[in-house]
């Protein structure tokens, strides 16, 4: 890390298995990879020192090449974290994804519940440590932790009122 890198390092809480994390995206951009964000949710994608995109979900390797793997506290604490490093499209996605599936929810009268409340935290688990890392380049402020917890309880159920309109709608 460049000198300006590690000072805004340290100016932020970050968990040594974090640093790690980070450090092993940091190998990578050495030797030729690239983090870049992608679409309407600004998804972080890997991209290898040949091009292509590298599919870093639930994966430890890349060839001989060491991914950040997993980060269990963005897993069980993603709306936290979300609002920790101002990640607002979080909220967005999590909005949107609930939306759509409390609509298929309604019209097949299945259950999906899962995919919502375990498929996000996996995906979000997998790709923070990219997010977490971009943000740490931007140089900008993280929200402390207290008030990332409020805050990012009151944009989940803002989050979800969507969802809670149709589900009043289909129950009458």
């Amino acid at each position: 890390m460049d000198k300006v890198g590690n000072i805004a390092f340290f100016l932020m809480a970050v968990s040594s298995e974090m640093k790690l994390r980070l450090d092993k995206i940091d190998t990578l951009v050495e030797k030729g990879y690239l983090v870049k964000t992608k679409g309407v949710f600004l998804f972080p994608i890997l991209i290898s020192p040949q091009g292509k995109v590298v599919n870093a979900f639930l994966r430890g390797k890349y060839g001989d090449d060491a991914l950040p793997g997993f980060s269990w506290i963005a897993f069980f604490f993603p709306f936290v974290l979300a609002t920790k490093i101002r990640y607002w499209k979080y909220f967005l996605l999590v909005g949107t994804i609930g939306f759509i599936l409390s609509i298929i929810e309604s019209i097949f009268n299945i259950d999906l519940s899962l995919t919502l409340s375990i498929g996000i935290p996996m995906y979000y688990g997998c790709y923070y440590p990219f997010q977490r890392w971009l943000f740490v380049k931007s140089n900008r402020e993280e929200i402390g932790t207290f008030a990332s917890v409020l805050l990012g309880i009151l944009l989940s159920l803002a989050a979800a009122i969507p969802s809670l309109i149709i589900y009043g709608i289909f129950s009458l």
